[in-house]
């Protein structure tokens, strides 16, 4: 009896956990979500048409259909991020339109060759109301062309009181849009499309206080301060949209003062009000990774190094792939110790003479311009006469303590002490020569130098010359990515910063 009751216990368990899980597997066919998405496109031939998804302001193919003869076609797909995406058909010249996939079950159609003029919603609320504002902005953009037009030939016949008149008409127009984009980011405050409108609605400034003396300050603080003030960082379907990526774009590109240290302080309060590995944040560390450092602006490395130390390398950065990490890091270990603030790594090489080997941090001088430099290089050529007559000056005209460490990268040094005797180099000069590349290990041993200074290239991370840092008393990199002339400039403030301070 005690084994018949076990087996039958036995079998109702089994027969429960039968049921348990074709109940969960129930429960997830009814949370998943099939959308369809139907268009038809006339004078569109048999073909391919692809569903495109945005990261940040670049197109994905994200889906892919087969168009009939009629130019109809369909893209099926099961739980869809919601966001802006765009129907991309297979024509020349290329054109595609902007879709807002929020609702399961949408309906168009258009015909070419003007697709956005053409389109028609059939079933879409959202992309109803959305392209309702887009024909809005595009009447708009015709009414005010032609009177650009006329305010400019009034300006050129100095007609000043004919260019009053047509500002106001601008203005006038201007001030329509802006109505018609706060009413529906007002009315339609909880759909994604009214979300994505108010997303490119400036903020209002409010009235400047009587007893504030400096209002532009003022402004721009409060501007800064309160740029997303229109954005939802909350709902992560923005992130899917070319606009997110421009206001971003906008934000840290030219309305932040682009200084290092403020960027940073202003990235770090961004990117913490966004969803971990969500849309906004794929979006943003693909911007603010290489935004910076794609600029000539001196110092913005360090930007590029601090997003993927704390957003990247540390693993928050959960969709980015192990191989992409890897050398991600390999370029930011390279950056890093050279970055605006660190104490440069040193270097002990040899001068012309190939005997006497010179260290960097031996150099005696308030400021030090080590510089990188290669005799076969025409900017080089150029450009380091020009610092050799700054340096003349200084030393002849100021009491400013400044020094020269420059490294020759040529192969070969022959054209490099050629070019030392024809230019009057009367400045430190150092390289590496052949017998140190053949046998670095020797001059190790002898405590003559070290690997670093050996593979100074690699240290300094040098692939293009001239290259130049100006150092401090301590060796501390205090500026780089200049020429001789933005030098001259920089060098006598900091040397009168430094007397102020002692």
């Amino acid at each position: 009896m005690l084994y018949s009751f076990k087996k039958k216990e036995n079998t109702r368990m089994k027969i429960y956990l039968i049921s348990l899980l074709l109940t969960l597997v129930g429960i997830t066919s009814i949370a998943q979500q099939t959308y369809t998405i139907s268009v038809k496109i006339e004078g569109l031939k048999d073909s391919l048409a692809f569903l495109g998804t945005y990261t940040g302001k670049n197109l994905f193919v994200y889906d892919t259909a087969v168009v009939k003869s009629d130019g109809s076609f369909m893209f099926t797909n099961t739980d869809m991020p919601h966001g802006v995406y765009s129907i991309i058909p297979t024509i020349k010249p290329f054109s595609n339109f902007d879709i807002l996939v929020n609702e399961k079950n949408i309906v168009m159609k258009t015909k070419m060759p003007d697709l956005v003029s053409n389109l028609k919603i059939k079933k879409s609320n959202e992309n109803k109301i959305f392209y309702e504002y887009i024909n809005f902005l595009k009447a708009n953009t015709t009414k005010k062309t032609p009177i650009i037009e006329k305010r400019r030939i009034a300006k050129d016949s100095n007609n000043m009181k004919l260019v009053t008149q047509l500002e106001k008409e601008i203005i006038k127009i201007d001030q329509s849009v802006l109505d018609y984009q706060k009413k529906i980011a007002n009315d339609k405050s909880d759909m994604l499309v009214g979300k994505l409108i108010k997303m490119s609605v400036q903020i209002d400034i409010p009235k400047i206080p009587k007893d504030m003396k400096d209002s532009n300050t003022y402004k721009m603080n409060y501007y800064i301060n309160n740029y997303w003030n229109n954005v939802d960082l909350s709902d992560d379907r923005l992130g899917k949209s070319a606009l997110f990526y421009n206001q971003m774009d906008n934000y840290f590109m030219k309305v932040i003062p682009q200084i290092p240290d403020t960027v940073i302080k202003h990235i770090d309060i961004f990117l913490n009000k966004l969803k971990p590995n969500g849309f906004m944040m794929k979006s943003a560390i693909e911007f603010l990774a290489y935004s910076h450092a794609k600029t000539k602006l001196m110092g913005m490395d360090a930007i590029y190094v601090h997003v993927a130390d704390n957003y990247i390398l540390n693993g928050k950065s959960e969709w980015i792939q192990k191989d992409q990490i890897a050398k991600l890091k390999t370029k930011v270990d390279k950056l890093r110790p050279t970055l605006i603030g660190k104490i440069a790594p040193n270097l002990i090489l040899a001068d012309s003479t190939e005997v006497n080997w010179i260290a960097l941090d031996k150099v005696k001088s308030d400021f030090t311009l080590l510089i990188f430099w290669n005799d076969d290089c025409g900017h080089c050529k150029k450009e380091i006469p020009k610092y050799k007559k700054l340096y003349d000056s200084i030393k002849k005209y100021t009491d400013i303590s400044f020094e020269v460490y420059a490294v020759g990268t040529s192969i070969e040094n022959e054209g490099w002490r050629k070019f030392i005797l024809e230019q009057d180099l009367n400045w430190i000069n150092v390289s590496d020569f052949q017998e140190i590349r053949n046998n670095p290990n020797k001059f190790i041993r002898e405590r003559k130098t070290t690997i670093n200074s050996i593979n100074y290239r690699n240290t300094y991370d040098i692939f293009i010359t001239p290259i130049g840092y100006l150092l401090d008393k301590d060796k501390k990199i205090l500026i780089k990515q200049f020429d001789s002339k933005q030098l001259s400039q920089i060098l006598p403030i900091l040397a009168e910063s430094n007397k102020e301070k002692k």
